[in-house]
């Protein structure tokens, strides 16, 4: 369970699949995407990274606000206070 929501559930190309290795409530599903499709990393999964801006590893794939999208990018950016944690760029 996470503590605050993740700009992944506003996106469109989020997906999750069965972790078979997963032992916990926090690991037994993989969330993944066309940016991520070994997996969303933790710092925007779980951290609050905005992926609105680019992250190491995502091929210039970002954020695409799905259909009906809106609430849940609402609660995000509330969680995060309205512009996103950018945190981890070099």
């Amino acid at each position: 369970m996470r503590l605050r929501s993740a700009i992944c559930d506003a996106c469109s190309r989020i997906r999750k699949r069965p972790n078979p290795a997963g032992t916990t409530s926090l690991d037994r599903v993989l969330p993944f995407c066309e940016a991520f499709p070994g997996g969303v990393p933790d710092q925007i999964y779980f951290g609050g990274f905005d992926h609105r801006q680019g992250h190491p590893g995502d091929g210039g794939v970002l954020f695409e606000l799905r259909e009906g999208g809106e609430p849940a990018l609402a609660a995000y950016e509330q969680d995060t206070g309205e512009r996103g944690v950018v945190s981890g760029r070099e």
